[in-house]
């Protein structure tokens, strides 16, 4: 084999490589559409703007947020405690918290399988769910 077979041959795996590169960006370009397409994205962005415009179910998580803290730093107080429930209360009849907390929930599960059926196919887990706000 002559330099030129080689360089021919080196040329022709350096293509392959760039193609499955390009290939793999494309399929994660379309895997993230699909899920920006999905009905369970669009209904947490719905329901996510919905909670960030309404002020009363803004207050009340916050209070609510404010209250796990108290307990939390000062120790258990039996009417701090109560206020919580109070409040934990109120949110649950909120209508509006509970479409977002639903809708979270729904794409936390669609994202969760996903990752799934991902970590399935490598033979390690894709990703390392975390506890949070999001997707814990």
């Amino acid at each position: 084999m002559d330099d030129k077979e080689i360089e021919i041959i080196k040329k022709k795996k350096m293509k392959e490589m760039i193609d499955k590169q390009n290939s793999a960006k494309t399929k994660a370009r379309e895997f993230a559409q699909a899920i920006l397409d999905c009905e369970e994205y669009k209904n947490f962005i719905k329901y996510s703007d919905e909670l960030e415009k309404n002020q009363t179910a803004q207050n009340l998580l916050k209070q609510s947020q404010e209250k796990q803290r108290e307990l939390q730093w000062n120790g258990f107080n039996a009417n701090t405690f109560q206020e919580l429930r109070e409040l934990q209360m109120d949110i649950n009849k909120n209508e509006i918290i509970q479409n977002f907390l639903k809708a979270q929930d729904e794409l936390v599960d669609i994202l969760r399988r996903t990752n799934d059926i991902i970590s399935g196919k490598i033979g390690t887990q894709f990703a390392f769910l975390q506890g949070g706000s999001c997707c814990g």
